[in-house]
């Protein structure tokens, strides 16, 4: 095969190299881009599944008011997120039918506070998935089974506001 360029002419070995170009291109752009928002912790989409390195906390400067559960939440996030793209809820427990939550962003390390939890919300049962950034919240106060819709925005939760559903029985999920 004879390979030769002419002027105004490109030849296929021309076509192979610029596509093959474009394509390293792209790819080294995607990568910059992916370890960029990792590392500045600027917000990541809550609908997809982070896969990059985790992150842990900064228990002695930053996240310092939960050095107390330090084992517990390390651990969890050492399993990558749970909840809304690159965050894990993380449970602990205080006794019987009593724990409480917080919320680890895997990609940054740092930790949230969760709005529900401890003896007053008694029997807390939490609902959410890895790709949605909605938690549906039940607990029983009085005898009384209660919940709420909460939705995290990156940095805390909104309310729907609690609703009473009724007898203690319509907590079992």
């Amino acid at each position: 095969m004879l390979k030769q360029t002419f002027i105004g002419m490109i030849t296929w070995q021309d076509i192979k190299m610029r596509t093959a170009s474009i394509l390293l291109a792209s790819a080294l752009l995607c990568i910059s881009s992916t370890q960029a928002h990792a590392e500045t912790g600027s917000r990541l989409p809550m609908n997809q599944v982070y896969r990059g390195t985790i992150h842990l906390p900064d228990f002695n400067g930053r996240d310092s008011q939960y050095a107390r559960f330090k084992t517990k939440i390390t651990n969890e996030m050492k399993t990558g997120p749970n909840f809304a793209g690159h965050y894990a809820i993380v449970t602990v427990g205080c006794g019987t039918s009593c724990n409480f939550s917080f919320v680890g962003d895997v990609a940054t390390g740092q930790v949230f506070s969760f709005p529900y939890g401890g003896e007053e919300y008694y029997m807390l049962q939490l609902r959410y998935g890895v790709k949605d950034n909605s938690v549906s919240v039940k607990w029983v106060e009085n005898e009384v089974c209660n919940s709420d819709y909460i939705t995290w925005n990156g940095n805390e939760f909104t309310t729907t506001g609690k609703t009473v559903l009724g007898a203690r029985e319509k907590c079992d999920y």
